[in-house]
């Protein structure tokens, strides 16, 4: 078997048994002829849609397939981001800021390929929120679109150069393979993590 997919498949097993042990913890905790609260009802929710993510990664990794980049409209695009969001921030007790920037003429975007490249880089820098705020600041123009994370006070070990040849996370795979499709370049500093997507790639 080849390295790459033996480092695949054991990424794979990892984070799916990491999933149905967030879903038992949850209802293990919960009192025996207890209604689940809504805090852990929220929490198992979030860990499901994670899961399912997760298999959708793998899906398209195992393939080689890539989501739709057709490019959609602004206000469609951003409510599905942030909806695709809310279960992150719920397992991490954070909350996310938004901020989107560019002229009307500019305000359309790449789609699922997109959104899911948002997604896993998000993933990688969520943890230095430390349970606050993580902001997001997108913005389109002429030359492409463009995203920074803060806080990042450096670049997550997952997303540096070399990091496919390493054991990783599915969203970690995911992230690169998503990022290497849109010819993403990142940068980190000053605490600001920055990805910019070119047109015409």
């Amino acid at each position: 078997m080849e390295k790459s997919s033996e480092f695949l498949m054991r990424s794979t097993l990892h984070d799916m048994a990491n999933v149905l042990a967030g879903v038992k913890g949850i209802v293990d905790l919960n009192l025996p002829g207890q209604p689940i609260s809504q805090r852990d009802r929220q929490r198992l929710e979030a860990v499901i849609d994670e899961g399912i993510a997760t298999l959708d990664r793998c899906r398209h990794l195992t393939m080689a397939t890539l989501p739709d980049d057709s490019l959609e409209p602004g206000g469609d695009w951003r409510d599905q981001v942030m909806e695709e969001l809310e279960p992150m921030a719920t397992l991490f007790r954070s909350r996310f800021e938004l901020v989107f920037e560019g002229a009307p003429e500019w305000d359309q975007w790449p789609g699922k390929l997109l959104r899911g490249y948002v997604r896993a880089v998000t993933r990688q820098v969520v943890p230095f929120a430390k349970g606050s705020v993580m902001n997001i600041r997108c913005s389109a123009g002429p030359g492409g679109w463009g995203f920074q994370w803060s806080p990042a006070p450096s670049l997550p070990e997952s997303l540096g150069p070399g990091s496919e040849d390493r054991p990783l996370d599915i969203c970690s795979r995911w992230a690169a393979r998503a990022g290497s499709a849109l010819d993403a370049t990142l940068s980190c500093e000053a605490g600001t993590l920055s990805a910019r997507i070119p047109r015409g790639r």
